[in-house]
């Protein structure tokens, strides 16, 4: 599933009393570009709980939900284009979530100094971005899924009244096959005689 979320503000206290301004982002997200065109910028589902300071800068392949493709900026709302891992167990729970219009939100994993300006600190540069994770509780209430895209295209390949199956090896029940189709998330091939 290939959804666009917002992923964070820039230049607004968020809820962690953390300002991170848009050039101090824009600088962590340069260190990151060559990872997202590698499809090598990941996030899991929710942030790991552990005082490990390895375990917390580290993005587990057997915990990952999810592939961050894009980057861009609508004003001060980073939006990313993100896919999510439809063979981990973590991608899978992510992707029943956006379907059943769960509120996902995303929260930044990373490292950087900052500096307290009372009401608020303030992210410093360098800023080393390891991932944003899928959260129920993100610190920017904005940052979360905002539109599923129509980029699945499927091809029927076996149809009963029990099961849907397509070319690329999934099998859906009917109706849950028709709401996909219905929804836009998935769109079929046409067949060509």
């Amino acid at each position: 599933m290939i959804f666009e979320a917002f992923l964070q503000e820039s230049e607004t206290p968020n809820q962690n009393k953390r300002v991170y301004p848009k050039s101090v982002l824009d600088d962590g997200l340069n260190k990151i570009s060559e990872k997202i065109q590698k499809r090598s910028f990941l996030g899991e589902l929710d942030h790991p709980i552990s005082t490990n300071q390895i375990r917390q800068t580290t993005v587990l392949y057997k915990e990952v939900s999810h592939i961050i493709r894009e980057t861009s900026w609508q004003g001060n709302l980073l939006r990313g284009v993100i896919e999510t891992t439809p063979y981990t167990n973590n991608g899978k729970i992510l992707g029943g979530l956006v379907l059943d219009k769960v509120v996902v939100g995303f929260s930044l994993r990373g490292l950087a100094d900052v500096q307290d300006n009372g009401n608020y600190q303030q992210v410093m540069s360098p800023l080393i971005m390891i991932g944003y994770d899928a959260v129920s509780e993100p610190s920017n209430n904005r940052a979360t899924v905002q539109e599923i895209r129509n980029e699945s295209l499927v091809q029927i390949i076996h149809e009963s009244k029990n099961l849907v199956c397509t070319a690329d090896g999934h099998c859906y029940l009917p109706d849950l096959f028709d709401q996909l189709v219905e929804k836009k998330i998935l769109k079929l091939k046409k067949r060509w005689s």
